[in-house]
């Protein structure tokens, strides 16, 4: 990278997380273009080089946030081999991900009925695409060996996601008044061995 390439990609990335701040703090409908660019310093026709409008700069924030937590979980279990233990640590790095983040996950929380609705279902349409071949090899090789019961690898992945949502969204409610990571160990029993006695 040269150093203007540098310099762009670092006013683009304050860009996006001043409004990152801004909208967790006030909603996306009531954060400007305007208030954005004046608390990262910058000029109105700077933003417009980097992004569209705000529709655009809002789903490059989701974006970024999840290609993040994806390298992050891909770097920390490329070296366990046990694929429980991976899950697991998976598992670990998700909830610890949002705990650190948690103005992310509360504006998907509160923001999903101001964002165009196609531009929000394609997102996470290529979200769940991008994670579930992400995850879909693992559980596949699992159910070829047994392991793990043979259930569509999409009803799997959904159900995954949606316990662990489940579970930030209940955090956030409960006013974060405990350790999210906390919750790895039962997330993890429920989903691998689910409720039954």
């Amino acid at each position: 990278m040269t150093d203007w390439s540098v310099k762009m990609e670092n006013k683009k990335n304050l860009i996006i997380k001043v409004a990152e701040r801004l909208i967790s703090k006030k909603g996306y409908s009531k954060t400007t273009v305007d208030e954005i660019t004046k608390k990262a310093g910058i000029g109105k026709g700077t933003f417009y080089l980097y992004f569209k409008d705000k529709n655009d700069l809002f789903f490059s924030i989701i974006k970024q946030e999840f290609e993040n937590l994806m390298l992050k979980i891909k770097d920390d279990v490329s070296d366990i081999d046990d694929f429980f233990e991976r899950l697991k640590k998976g598992i670990e790095i998700y909830l610890s991900y949002f705990e650190k983040n948690y103005n992310f996950f509360r504006i998907l929380l509160q923001e999903k009925p101001f964002i165009r609705r196609k531009s929000f279902e394609q997102f996470w349409k290529d979200f769940f695409k991008r994670w579930g071949s992400f995850m879909k090899e693992g559980f596949d090789k699992q159910i070829k060996e047994n392991k793990i019961k043979k259930l569509n690898l999409d009803d799997i992945i959904y159900s995954l996601i949606g316990i662990l949502h489940g579970n930030i969204h209940k955090w956030l409610i409960d006013g974060r008044s405990y350790s999210l990571i906390k919750k790895k160990d039962v997330i993890f029993k429920i989903f691998t061995e689910g409720i039954k006695r």
